[in-house]
């Protein structure tokens, strides 16, 4: 029963009962997107474990101040992406391993799709060339398949706007790639 629920729906019967299967619905149904908006951004599948369970607790104990004046799944895209941020900024702030120090060669290849593995590491090495602002435009558009609407009103500009700022970036990343790995 709790599955044809709608989200505010479920929201609204567990403010009132207390009853954990109905964030346990919320949870399986967000589980997968949460995870893997935070794997496109962290790029590390441990990590985007570790935020997704930290983003579902810090919405599951914020629960009660959801205001319905957008969708659940905007207010839990939102709630992850500023998480991520925020880890990004801290992460930051700490001595990391320079990219050019990891030995991406002698990874493993299970399957042997060293085609897929070549593309990868040359789709991390563009992203990683892109402004903190420009990929959480990306992952809200693509990854999260959040409308030009919904994201022009989180940013709180005008439709016309992030369609612009998305063609900007697209066309940063094919000049990025052209540049590393056509030329």
């Amino acid at each position: 029963m709790k599955c044809k629920l709608k989200d505010e729906e479920l929201i609204r019967s567990y403010l009132s009962t207390r009853r954990a299967d109905c964030l346990d619905t919320l949870y399986k149904r967000y589980f997968r997107k949460v995870y893997g908006s935070c794997l496109a951004f962290t790029r590390d599948p441990v990590k985007a474990q570790d935020y997704t369970h930290d983003i579902f607790l810090q919405v599951f104990i914020k629960i009660d101040q959801f205001q319905g004046r957008s969708a659940f799944s905007t207010w839990l895209f939102s709630i992850s992406r500023n998480y991520c941020r925020q880890k990004s900024r801290v992460a930051s702030r700490m001595d990391m391993v320079a990219m050019d120090e990891v030995d991406i060669e002698n990874f493993a290849d299970s399957e042997g799709h060293e085609t897929t593995h070549s593309m990868l590491n040359q789709l991390a090495m563009v992203m990683e060339k892109l402004s903190p602002d420009q990929l959480a435009l990306l992952q809200l558009k693509y990854i999260d398949n959040i409308d030009v609407t919904e994201i022009a009103r989180q940013y709180n500009i005008n439709n016309s706007a992030v369609k612009m700022r998305l063609k900007r970036t697209r066309d940063h990343v094919l000049d990025i790639y052209q540049k590393h790995f056509i030329e």
